[in-house]
């Protein structure tokens, strides 16, 4: 996840702990060749509209790979989000069953798994 909001970061982990999923926190946008060579994440999660509009040279980058671009939004929000990259939208307020059931979608955990 690429964010520098404590609060968010904070309930992220929880969340990610309680899926039995890791996140790793990076608070600067990495390029697309950092993505693949060291971090190799499951799916990169933008915590706002702005922060994945500010990553447009990241999600060019990655276009083409199999890795789900994922961003907080409101519903009204969503055309944009899509308009911009994002694969999966998770929807403000985020509970853990739509932050759970949206990797899911996206193939990062299966439905199976602990809810």
């Amino acid at each position: 996840m690429i964010s520098n909001d404590p609060s968010l970061d904070y309930l992220i982990e929880r969340f990610a702990q309680r899926s039995g999923i890791q996140v790793s926190l990076v608070q600067a946008v990495p390029s697309a060749v950092q993505v693949g060579a060291s971090l190799k994440p499951a799916a990169i999660l933008f915590p706002s509209i702005e922060s994945l509009e500010s990553a447009q040279a990241l999600i060019a980058g990655l276009a083409g790979s199999e890795i789900p671009i994922m961003v907080f939004s409101s519903v009204a929000e969503e055309a944009r989000a899509r308009e911009l990259g994002a694969d999966h939208c998770l929807f403000h307020p985020l509970t853990y069953e739509s932050f759970f059931s949206a990797l899911a979608e996206a193939n990062v955990i299966h439905e199976e798994e602990s809810v």
